[in-house]
């Protein structure tokens, strides 16, 4: 394997949950030494779930009591020898331990710090409690991806991975920045500014013709047909998505109903989404008596955008995702040794899956790494500072 992008930078990672575990994850997968700070006396919450078997690979494991002055001084050293270091407590906490920003400056001023908040580190409602799902509903997120005259949907868990791959673009950024001057970068990053970023056609549709969106469940704002059909046997659907008219007529000729293109109903784009409850009702009757794998095949093979949807374990198997070793096993770094096959990251480097991939460590697994080898503390020492709880 050729050296990794991030092969020599090393991370402190003090984020826990969901979004800054992603990221450092995807920064392991890049090359980086990412050593990640736990805590036995507020552990993550997250890491008993089945999630953290992913999110956490990768990366090295230490302990340490940052309520203790010791504990604090252990991650200072390690700061002062990394380049980067990543934060996702409530605003306020990394300060207050004395490890904000202009604390870490003084110790290291090339220092790379992302620190992550639901609404950022500034303004009146910085310290609003916030989790990827809530922020969902405060961006208004929810409001437009539920179904009309439907409630406002939750939704599952879509702004902490997005946030977490945000991450590491800034940082990669950052480090870009700091090999050519030299200087560090404090990126204050708020989550619910950054999701966001999922609604920008409907944002700018809002400010410049004062049109508010509506949730449109499966269809789409602008095109017709555009949704999930019925497909032979039970419970089985078809995505189908058309956005020009060439489309629209070799569906047409697909289904067997080459003259519902000439429908005066549906014979531009306008008129199929002013008359989208009547067409989609129509392609759900043709659709039911059509296997579904085999449309798609159809569909796909004249440049219509279709694909069933797949229960898990059907995509499991993929033979796509299987083609290009998207899943590997990994061993879990526990004392079963229980063996998980799991994603690895959606991109090739020079046509190979070259990244760094390791399980997940057990929480304090690399204590001794950390503290003897990269600090250079003697057994003694090790032993001194768990005697005085510093390291747990």
């Amino acid at each position: 394997m050729k050296a990794l992008p991030l092969k020599n930078v090393r991370v402190t990672d003090f984020s826990w949950q969901i979004a800054g575990p992603t990221c450092t994850r995807y920064l392991g997968a890049m090359g980086a030494e990412v050593i990640r700070i736990e805590s036995n006396r507020r552990p993550d919450p997250y890491r008993e779930r089945s999630i953290s078997k992913f999110i956490n690979q990768s990366k090295t494991s230490a302990t340490i009591n940052l309520a203790e002055p010791n504990g604090l001084d252990l991650a200072r050293q390690l700061i002062s020898i990394s380049d980067v270091v990543i934060e996702n407590f409530a605003p306020g906490v990394i300060e207050r331990l004395g490890l904000g920003y202009s604390d870490l400056t003084q110790i290291h001023p090339g220092i790379i710090m992302l620190s992550s908040a639901g609404l950022g580190h500034s303004g009146p409602d910085m310290n609003h409690v916030a989790y990827g799902t809530l922020i969902q509903c405060f961006t208004g997120w929810s409001a437009v991806q539920s179904y009309p005259d439907g409630l406002p949907d939750i939704g599952g868990i879509w702004t902490d991975p997005m946030v977490g791959m945000l991450e590491v673009f800034l940082i990669n950024a950052a480090l870009h920045q700091s090999w050519n001057t030299g200087k560090g970068q404090y990126i204050d990053l708020s989550m619910a500014e950054a999701t966001t970023m999922l609604l920008p056609e409907l944002i700018l549709d809002y400010f410049m013709n004062g049109r508010i969106p509506q949730p449109v469940g499966n269809r789409h704002q602008s095109f017709a047909p555009h949704g999930n059909y019925p497909c032979l046997g039970t419970d089985q659907w078809i995505g189908i998505t058309v956005t020009t008219e060439l489309q629209w007529q070799s569906l047409c000729e697909i289904l067997g109903h080459s003259e519902l293109s000439d429908d005066p109903r549906f014979d531009n784009s306008i008129k199929r989404k002013q008359n989208e409850e009547d067409l989609d009702i129509l392609i759900g009757s043709f659709t039911k008596t059509i296997d579904g794998m085999s449309l798609m095949e159809k569909l796909q093979n004249i440049g219509i955008a279709a694909g069933p949807a797949l229960p898990l374990e059907k995509f499991w198997d993929n033979k796509q995702l299987r083609y290009r070793k998207f899943f590997q096993t990994y061993q879990e770094e526990s004392g079963e040794h229980v063996s998980t096959e799991l994603p690895t990251v959606p991109w090739l480097l020079n046509g190979k899956r070259e990244v760094n991939i390791t399980g997940q460590p057990t929480r304090g697994q690399h204590n001794d790494y950390v503290f003897k080898e990269i600090l250079g503390l003697s057994k003694d020492e090790v032993g001194t500072l768990t005697e005085g709880n510093a390291i747990y």
